[in-house]
């Protein structure tokens, strides 16, 4: 009776240590620095001359040479939309979201990340032309 006591008090405690290492790994948080390097024309083909952008890290905003810091879990994602609008009457735009698993990213170690956002023309004489916006941004793990 003595063994089989001493045998269940062994296997509660390895299952209460393995709970509580599991969970405060779950709940650990990771700092990441996302950094918006450039934005820059790649192609346009008669869609529009004046243009506005957008950029979100995890639904934060984030401009054009700016950094953002976001803390979030080992386990977590970043997840970066960009978005570019023509300034005109009846406006075109187009988005793309970037989504970036923790997992991938390499402790101090800067990685850089491109996301290509497309516009289309959709009226008039130049309908169906394209204007393709890169997006570089740089991510590194604290």
């Amino acid at each position: 009776m003595n063994k089989r006591f001493i045998s269940f008090f062994l296997m509660l405690c390895i299952i209460i240590s393995c709970n509580l290492f599991t969970t405060a790994a779950a709940t650990s948080k990771v700092k990441v620095t996302v950094k918006l390097d450039s934005i820059e024309c790649v192609e346009n083909n008669h869609v529009g001359n004046e243009w506005s952008f957008g950029c979100t890290v995890n639904k934060k905003e984030l401009a054009e040479g700016d950094s953002i810091s976001i803390s979030t879990t080992p386990t977590g994602k970043i997840t970066i939309v960009s978005s570019v609008e023509e300034e005109d009457s009846i406006p075109d735009i187009g988005s793309k979201t970037l989504s970036i698993p923790i997992s991938k990213l390499k402790v101090k170690k800067d990685t850089t990340y491109t996301s290509q956002v497309t516009v289309a023309e959709n009226r008039g004489r130049y309908s169906g032309n394209k204007a393709i916006w890169k997006f570089t941004f740089i991510v590194k793990k604290a």
